[in-house]
Protein backbone atom coordinates (compact mmCIF):
# COMPACT_ATOMS: atom_id res chain seq x y z
CA UNK A 1 0.00 0.00 0.00
CA UNK A 2 1.37 3.73 -1.05
CA UNK A 3 -0.20 5.92 1.04
CA UNK A 4 -0.82 9.71 0.45
CA UNK A 5 2.40 11.84 1.49
CA UNK A 6 3.03 15.38 1.87
CA UNK A 7 6.65 16.78 2.18
CA UNK A 8 6.36 19.83 4.28
CA UNK A 9 9.00 22.74 4.51
CA UNK A 10 8.98 25.47 7.49
CA UNK A 11 10.10 26.09 10.50
CA UNK A 12 9.96 24.02 13.63
CA UNK A 13 8.10 25.99 16.14
CA UNK A 14 9.10 25.49 19.85
CA UNK A 15 4.93 25.65 21.20
CA UNK A 16 3.58 23.26 17.98
CA UNK A 17 0.71 25.73 17.50
CA UNK A 18 2.19 26.34 13.52
CA UNK A 19 5.43 25.38 11.30
CA UNK A 20 5.65 21.99 10.85
CA UNK A 21 4.17 20.41 13.73
CA UNK A 22 0.91 21.79 12.91
CA UNK A 23 1.85 20.63 9.76
CA UNK A 24 2.45 16.91 10.35
CA UNK A 25 -0.70 17.16 13.28
CA UNK A 26 -2.97 18.48 10.37
CA UNK A 27 -1.22 15.88 7.36
CA UNK A 28 -2.33 12.78 10.34
CA UNK A 29 -5.70 14.37 11.18
CA UNK A 30 -6.56 14.00 7.20
CA UNK A 31 -5.20 10.57 6.96
CA UNK A 32 -1.69 11.71 4.79
CA UNK A 33 1.54 10.82 5.92
CA UNK A 34 3.97 13.85 6.65
CA UNK A 35 8.11 14.08 5.76
CA UNK A 36 10.05 17.11 6.49
CA UNK A 37 12.97 19.54 5.76
CA UNK A 38 13.19 22.06 8.75
CA UNK A 39 14.21 25.60 7.27
CA UNK A 40 14.11 27.54 10.52
CA UNK A 41 14.33 27.12 14.35
CA UNK A 42 11.76 29.50 16.02
CA UNK A 43 11.52 29.92 19.46
CA UNK A 44 8.07 30.84 20.54
CA UNK A 45 5.18 30.71 22.76
CA UNK A 46 1.62 31.83 23.32
CA UNK A 47 3.00 35.42 24.25
CA UNK A 48 4.79 35.72 20.80
CA UNK A 49 7.90 35.15 18.81
CA UNK A 50 11.79 35.27 20.95
CA UNK A 51 13.92 34.39 18.84
CA UNK A 52 14.49 32.86 15.01
CA UNK A 53 17.43 31.06 13.79
CA UNK A 54 17.40 30.00 10.05
CA UNK A 55 19.31 26.97 8.98
CA UNK A 56 22.03 27.48 6.23
CA UNK A 57 21.11 26.81 2.53
CA UNK A 58 22.82 23.83 2.12
CA UNK A 59 20.87 22.20 5.16
CA UNK A 60 17.42 22.96 4.06
CA UNK A 61 18.37 21.50 0.75
CA UNK A 62 20.18 18.42 2.28
CA UNK A 63 17.05 17.20 3.46
CA UNK A 64 14.57 18.14 0.91
CA UNK A 65 16.91 15.99 -1.57
CA UNK A 66 17.06 13.04 0.72
CA UNK A 67 13.10 12.91 0.55
CA UNK A 68 12.81 13.67 -3.03
CA UNK A 69 15.22 11.15 -4.02
CA UNK A 70 13.66 8.26 -2.18
CA UNK A 71 10.51 9.06 -1.14
CA UNK A 72 6.70 9.12 -3.68
CA UNK A 73 5.90 12.69 -2.48
CA UNK A 74 2.05 13.59 -4.01
CA UNK A 75 1.91 17.33 -2.46
CA UNK A 76 4.70 19.98 -1.34
CA UNK A 77 3.88 22.41 1.20
CA UNK A 78 5.91 25.26 2.09
CA UNK A 79 5.75 27.64 4.81
CA UNK A 80 8.06 30.08 6.61
CA UNK A 81 11.51 29.96 5.00
CA UNK A 82 13.27 32.85 7.35
CA UNK A 83 15.99 34.12 4.87
CA UNK A 84 17.03 34.48 1.30
CA UNK A 85 19.45 31.53 1.32
CA UNK A 86 16.47 29.43 2.49
CA UNK A 87 14.32 30.18 -0.23
CA UNK A 88 17.09 30.72 -2.73
CA UNK A 89 18.02 26.72 -1.47
CA UNK A 90 14.43 25.47 -1.02
CA UNK A 91 13.38 27.69 -5.11
CA UNK A 92 16.88 25.54 -5.89
CA UNK A 93 15.70 22.50 -5.00
CA UNK A 94 12.13 22.41 -6.39
CA UNK A 95 13.67 23.70 -9.74
CA UNK A 96 15.60 20.33 -9.59
CA UNK A 97 13.24 17.89 -8.31
CA UNK A 98 10.05 19.21 -9.42
CA UNK A 99 8.49 16.40 -11.24
CA UNK A 100 8.86 14.75 -7.99
CA UNK A 101 7.12 16.74 -5.56
CA UNK A 102 3.09 16.85 -6.72
CA UNK A 103 1.36 20.07 -6.51
CA UNK A 104 3.23 22.43 -4.63
CA UNK A 105 1.01 24.87 -1.94
CA UNK A 106 2.98 28.05 -0.62
CA UNK A 107 2.18 29.79 2.61
CA UNK A 108 4.11 33.07 2.09
CA UNK A 109 4.76 33.25 5.81
CA UNK A 110 5.99 36.87 6.43
CA UNK A 111 4.83 38.04 9.27
CA UNK A 112 3.77 36.56 12.95
CA UNK A 113 -0.09 37.05 14.12
CA UNK A 114 1.54 39.20 17.03
CA UNK A 115 3.04 41.65 14.01
CA UNK A 116 6.90 39.93 14.47
CA UNK A 117 8.83 39.73 11.21
CA UNK A 118 9.14 35.99 9.97
CA UNK A 119 11.78 36.91 7.16
CA UNK A 120 14.12 38.94 6.22
CA UNK A 121 13.41 42.17 3.10
CA UNK A 122 16.21 40.11 1.45
CA UNK A 123 14.55 37.65 1.89
CA UNK A 124 11.15 38.57 1.19
CA UNK A 125 12.37 39.73 -2.34
CA UNK A 126 13.66 36.78 -3.08
CA UNK A 127 10.33 34.62 -2.20
CA UNK A 128 8.66 37.10 -4.38
CA UNK A 129 11.20 36.55 -7.92
CA UNK A 130 12.25 32.85 -7.19
CA UNK A 131 9.86 31.17 -5.48
CA UNK A 132 6.43 32.07 -6.07
CA UNK A 133 6.30 31.54 -9.78
CA UNK A 134 7.07 27.96 -9.40
CA UNK A 135 4.21 27.13 -6.96
CA UNK A 136 0.51 25.94 -8.10
CA UNK A 137 -1.24 27.25 -5.22
CA UNK A 138 -0.91 30.34 -3.43
CA UNK A 139 -2.23 31.21 0.72
CA UNK A 140 -1.24 34.50 1.74
CA UNK A 141 -2.63 36.85 4.63
CA UNK A 142 -4.16 39.98 3.55
CA UNK A 143 -0.37 41.85 4.63
CA UNK A 144 1.45 39.01 3.05
CA UNK A 145 -0.67 40.03 -0.86
CA UNK A 146 0.05 43.73 -0.34
CA UNK A 147 3.84 43.10 0.32
CA UNK A 148 4.17 40.33 -2.18
CA UNK A 149 2.36 42.50 -4.67
CA UNK A 150 4.57 46.03 -3.30
CA UNK A 151 0.83 47.67 -2.72
CA UNK A 152 -0.76 48.69 -0.03
CA UNK A 153 -3.20 46.39 2.44
CA UNK A 154 -6.16 45.61 0.85
CA UNK A 155 -9.43 47.92 2.49
CA UNK A 156 -11.81 46.01 0.42
CA UNK A 157 -12.38 42.83 -1.80
CA UNK A 158 -12.31 44.28 -4.99
CA UNK A 159 -8.94 45.11 -3.72
CA UNK A 160 -8.12 41.62 -2.77
CA UNK A 161 -9.19 40.53 -5.86
CA UNK A 162 -7.19 42.95 -7.71
CA UNK A 163 -4.28 41.56 -5.76
CA UNK A 164 -5.25 37.86 -6.26
CA UNK A 165 -4.96 38.37 -10.25
CA UNK A 166 -1.65 40.37 -9.90
CA UNK A 167 -0.17 36.88 -8.05
CA UNK A 168 -1.57 34.49 -10.06
CA UNK A 169 -0.43 36.62 -12.77
CA UNK A 170 3.29 35.96 -11.49
CA UNK A 171 2.82 32.20 -11.80
CA UNK A 172 0.42 30.08 -9.63
CA UNK A 173 -2.30 28.50 -10.74
CA UNK A 174 -4.62 29.17 -7.59
CA UNK A 175 -4.18 31.90 -5.50
CA UNK A 176 -6.04 32.57 -2.15
CA UNK A 177 -6.02 35.44 -0.22
CA UNK A 178 -6.97 34.98 3.60
CA UNK A 179 -9.12 37.71 4.90
CA UNK A 180 -9.55 37.83 8.28
CA UNK A 181 -8.65 41.58 8.77
CA UNK A 182 -11.44 42.55 6.88
CA UNK A 183 -14.29 44.25 8.87
CA UNK A 184 -17.84 42.60 9.14
CA UNK A 185 -19.72 39.89 10.20
CA UNK A 186 -18.49 37.47 7.89
CA UNK A 187 -14.30 36.82 7.17
CA UNK A 188 -14.31 36.52 2.92
CA UNK A 189 -11.79 34.76 1.55
CA UNK A 190 -11.29 35.59 -2.29
CA UNK A 191 -10.04 32.62 -4.41
CA UNK A 192 -8.61 33.13 -7.68
CA UNK A 193 -8.14 29.42 -9.87
CA UNK A 194 -8.92 28.22 -13.64
CA UNK A 195 -12.60 28.45 -12.95
CA UNK A 196 -12.44 32.29 -12.22
CA UNK A 197 -13.30 34.30 -8.62
CA UNK A 198 -14.92 32.76 -5.69
CA UNK A 199 -16.05 34.68 -3.07
CA UNK A 200 -15.62 32.10 0.15
CA UNK A 201 -17.63 33.22 3.20
CA UNK A 202 -17.74 32.51 6.90
CA UNK A 203 -19.82 33.30 10.12
CA UNK A 204 -17.00 35.11 12.18
CA UNK A 205 -16.69 33.60 15.43
CA UNK A 206 -15.50 35.36 18.68
CA UNK A 207 -12.73 33.58 20.26
CA UNK A 208 -9.32 33.75 21.63
CA UNK A 209 -6.68 34.48 20.10
CA UNK A 210 -5.42 31.82 17.18
CA UNK A 211 -2.08 31.60 15.90
CA UNK A 212 -1.17 29.20 13.23
CA UNK A 213 -4.51 29.62 11.42
CA UNK A 214 -2.63 30.24 7.65
CA UNK A 215 0.06 27.12 8.32
CA UNK A 216 -3.32 24.71 9.23
CA UNK A 217 -5.54 25.94 6.16
CA UNK A 218 -2.21 25.45 3.71
CA UNK A 219 -1.61 22.23 5.21
CA UNK A 220 -5.06 21.30 4.32
CA UNK A 221 -4.82 22.39 1.30
CA UNK A 222 -1.90 20.09 0.38
CA UNK A 223 -3.11 17.17 2.79
CA UNK A 224 -6.31 17.07 -0.02
CA UNK A 225 -4.28 17.37 -3.06
CA UNK A 226 -2.32 14.66 -1.84
CA UNK A 227 -5.18 12.16 -1.06
CA UNK A 228 -6.65 13.04 -4.60
CA UNK A 229 -3.35 11.91 -6.28
CA UNK A 230 -4.27 9.03 -3.86
CA UNK A 231 -7.64 8.38 -5.64
CA UNK A 232 -5.68 8.76 -9.35
CA UNK A 233 -3.65 6.14 -8.49
CA UNK A 234 -6.35 3.84 -7.25
CA UNK A 235 -8.49 4.21 -10.15
CA UNK A 236 -11.20 6.42 -7.82
CA UNK A 237 -10.97 9.83 -9.06
CA UNK A 238 -14.24 9.78 -10.98
CA UNK A 239 -16.26 9.42 -7.27
CA UNK A 240 -14.69 13.17 -6.37
CA UNK A 241 -14.54 14.79 -9.56
CA UNK A 242 -11.59 14.80 -12.32
CA UNK A 243 -7.94 16.07 -11.57
CA UNK A 244 -7.98 19.80 -13.24
CA UNK A 245 -11.34 20.66 -13.56
CA UNK A 246 -12.57 23.97 -12.73
CA UNK A 247 -14.17 23.82 -9.52
CA UNK A 248 -11.23 21.07 -8.36
CA UNK A 249 -9.39 23.77 -6.39
CA UNK A 250 -12.54 25.15 -4.88
CA UNK A 251 -13.30 21.93 -3.55
CA UNK A 252 -10.60 21.02 -1.91
CA UNK A 253 -10.55 25.07 -0.61
CA UNK A 254 -13.52 24.68 0.97
CA UNK A 255 -12.56 21.35 2.59
CA UNK A 256 -9.68 22.59 3.93
CA UNK A 257 -11.58 25.47 5.51
CA UNK A 258 -14.37 23.66 6.55
CA UNK A 259 -11.49 21.61 8.50
CA UNK A 260 -9.95 24.86 9.72
CA UNK A 261 -13.23 26.13 11.22
CA UNK A 262 -13.67 23.07 12.97
CA UNK A 263 -10.56 22.88 14.82
CA UNK A 264 -10.52 26.73 15.43
CA UNK A 265 -14.11 26.16 16.97
CA UNK A 266 -13.13 23.17 19.08
CA UNK A 267 -10.18 24.56 21.07
CA UNK A 268 -11.92 27.51 21.84
CA UNK A 269 -12.42 26.26 25.56
CA UNK A 270 -8.48 24.94 25.64
CA UNK A 271 -6.22 26.11 28.06
CA UNK A 272 -2.31 25.59 27.61
CA UNK A 273 -0.54 28.63 28.91
CA UNK A 274 0.09 29.35 32.05
CA UNK A 275 -0.98 33.24 31.29
CA UNK A 276 -3.86 34.91 30.03
CA UNK A 277 -3.89 37.35 26.75
CA UNK A 278 -1.64 35.43 24.34
CA UNK A 279 -2.19 33.14 21.36
CA UNK A 280 -3.40 29.39 21.42
CA UNK A 281 -3.46 27.00 18.88
CA UNK A 282 -6.33 25.08 16.94
CA UNK A 283 -6.92 21.64 17.45
CA UNK A 284 -5.54 19.78 14.83
CA UNK A 285 -6.52 16.37 15.64
CA UNK A 286 -10.07 16.80 16.12
CA UNK A 287 -10.95 14.48 13.63
CA UNK A 288 -9.40 11.66 16.27
CA UNK A 289 -10.82 13.14 19.09
CA UNK A 290 -12.91 10.32 20.76
CA UNK A 291 -13.64 12.26 23.59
Amino acid sequence: MRPPLVLTVADSESDGAAGIQADLKTFTALGVYGASAVSMITAVNTQGVRDMHPLPGAVVRGQIDAVAEDLWIDATKIGALGSAAGVEAVAGAVRAHRERLGRIVLDPVMVAADGSPLISAEGAGALRSQLVPLVDVLTPSMAEAAQLTGGALATSIDEMREQALALQAAGPGTVLITGGRLPGQDVVDVLVHAGGTDLLRARRVPSRKVRGAGTTLSAAIAAQLARIAGFDRAGELGEIGEAGTEDDLATIVASAREFLASATDDARSWTISRHSGGYGPVNHLITLDKR
